[in-house]
């Protein structure tokens, strides 16, 4: 049995090769961003950047932890799967604990956020954690859940990364040197 995982993985290794270096490219870039706005990430009155920061980052590394558990040889599918369940579960716990859906209320936000800061990443680590259980039930179709998952964390990321981006120029453009507002503009 396996033989036979070992070698299903191995039609699957330039796809986790990829997805791993995806994610470890874009955690990296997120980092240099974020360094650029560390003013605004770490401004109390900014409220909630960190809650729509920090899930990028645990979302790219997420895709390069999973990626990297399906490079290491001779791991049996039984012992990834139950990484996958646990993993996703863990990761499930830890959106719940960011409380971006309450700071997407509180900050109204449209629904259009919600949609990508909250439901999609659910949704991907759902179907990362009912692939994880399926890969223990040896499952055939998920390997394909995984990927789907991966694919969709990295766009994610991508996605809101890019929106924080957006947000974070805007925010220092209203911001002297000297942390006061410019021209009586001050924190939305």
């Amino acid at each position: 049995m396996l033989e036979g995982w070992a070698h299903e993985l191995e039609a699957w290794h330039d796809f986790y090769l990829v997805i791993g270096t995806a994610g470890l490219t874009l955690t990296g870039l997120l980092f240099v961003v974020v360094s650029f706005g560390a003013r605004t990430v770490a401004d109390r009155v900014a409220t909630g950047v960190r809650a729509f920061v920090s899930p990028n980052a645990v979302h790219f590394c997420a895709t390069l932890v999973v990626a990297a558990v399906f490079l290491v040889p001779s791991v049996p599918s039984s012992i990834v799967g139950l990484f996958l369940l646990l993993g996703a579960l863990g990761l499930l716990a830890y959106l719940a604990h960011t409380k971006v859906h309450r700071r997407w209320r509180e900050n109204k936000l449209q629904v259009l956020d919600w949609i990508w800061f909250v439901g999609l990443p659910i949704l991907s680590y759902v179907l990362i954690l009912a692939s994880g259980v399926a890969m223990l039930f040896g499952k055939l179709w998920s390997k394909y859940g995984i990927a789907v998952g991966l694919i969709l964390l990295l766009v994610i990321g991508i996605r809101n990364s890019w929106d924080l981006v957006i947000f974070m120029a805007q925010r220092e453009q209203k911001w002297d040197g000297k942390g006061r507002p410019r021209h009586g503009e001050g924190d939305r």
